[in-house]
């Protein structure tokens, strides 16, 4: 009677441990601009934790997290998006550009984001429309020139 007792309850607790288990999964998907584009280096964090990754170079990305749990994607200049994770796998969407965001850019040696005041030493800045002027391929090629002006 006792074995039948501890081998029942060894499978009761395999059951529930397997039910625990299974609400986790893996989300993936991918996020683009407003015009298609792929965006490289999106954050994507579940909210309330340390769990997080970023975008890969095609925009994609995957991340485990439980049903109910809320995925927030995160991009400098871009609005910031809060998904509730569903019985889909798969959360693809466009992020909206955020023109109040970038008025002003200060960039440091580790590519940190501070307010000139933060700084103990010069800065330049580099409004937004300098940089539009000529449509540069990137940001750095967008500073050459730029910040003697």
């Amino acid at each position: 009677m006792k074995t039948k007792f501890s081998g029942i309850l060894t499978l009761l607790l395999a059951f529930v441990v397997q039910l625990t288990f299974a609400q986790e999964k893996t989300i993936s998907g991918s996020v683009s601009d407003e015009s298609g584009l792929p965006l490289p280096g999106v954050n994507v964090i579940v909210a309330g934790t340390n769990d997080g990754t970023q975008t890969d170079f095609d925009g994609k990305y995957s991340i485990s997290a439980n049903t109910g749990d809320v995925l927030t994607y995160s991009y400098i200049g871009y609005k910031s998006v809060n998904k509730t994770v569903g019985t889909e796998n798969n959360i693809s969407f466009s992020l909206e550009l955020d023109v109040a965001a970038i008025d002003e850019v200060v960039i440091t040696a580790l590519g940190i984001k501070r307010k000139p005041s933060e700084l103990a030493y010069a800065t330049t800045v580099v409004k937004q429309d300098a940089l539009t002027q000529a449509a540069p391929v990137n940001v750095v090629t967008g500073l050459v020139g730029k910040a003697s002006v």
